[in-house]
């Protein structure tokens, strides 16, 4: 996945393989190699890929190791990948950190849950933990940003091209995301 993802990430943002090779020194020939995941980049390339690109490191590095599977390269899981954003605390004397849970180990973070919205999988004033490496397939519990919001839902493709967000608790209707839409994948809800 590291490869589709830095390919995905070079051609978004209209930059040649020739470009990018030359401003770090490398063989353009050589950036081929890893866009194919023929060859795997040193941890060095890879935060000059990030500083070049202008991504932060945990985005990129979080794709190690990790491969899409089909449903997710059908409904494009790279395009909608939140490869330039961050997370942002409001409140830093509200921070709280714990063990993380065994079993656990790709979780970058927890979450309260705050709404009833999920209820029939999580309860509210529970916390869910969220891996923003692991791609989300369809029916997954993931966390997304939706139009200025932050929500915890499932993904569903419907008739083989729609993408929707949709809540456990029936009182929430689903969402359909268009191309007019301000639509990211944060990460998955693991458990």
């Amino acid at each position: 996945m590291l490869g589709k993802y830095l390919k995905h990430m070079r051609e978004s943002r209209k930059l040649t393989k020739k470009k990018i090779a030359k401003a770090l020194k490398i063989d353009p020939g050589y950036l081929t190699h890893i866009e194919k995941a023929e060859r795997t980049p040193s941890l060095k390339l890879l935060l000059d890929l990030c500083d070049y690109l202008d991504v932060p490191y945990q985005n990129v590095l979080s794709v190690l190791g990790r491969e899409l599977n089909k449903d997710q390269e059908k409904y494009n899981y790279l395009k909608y990948k939140s490869d330039d954003r961050i997370l942002l605390v409001d409140d830093i004397n509200d921070l709280h950190f714990m063990k993380c849970p065994s079993g656990l180990n790709s979780a970058s973070f927890g979450l309260l849950i705050t709404d009833d919205s999920m209820n029939e999988t999580f309860d509210k004033d529970t916390y869910v933990f969220v891996d923003i490496g692991t791609p989300i397939d369809f029916d997954d519990v993931g966390l997304f940003y939706f139009n200025g919001k932050i929500l915890i839902r499932r993904l569903f493709l419907y008739h083989g091209k729609y993408l929707f967000l949709h809540a456990d608790n029936p009182k929430y209707e689903s969402i359909k995301i268009t191309d007019k839409d301000k639509f990211y994948i944060i990460g998955k809800i693991i458990q």
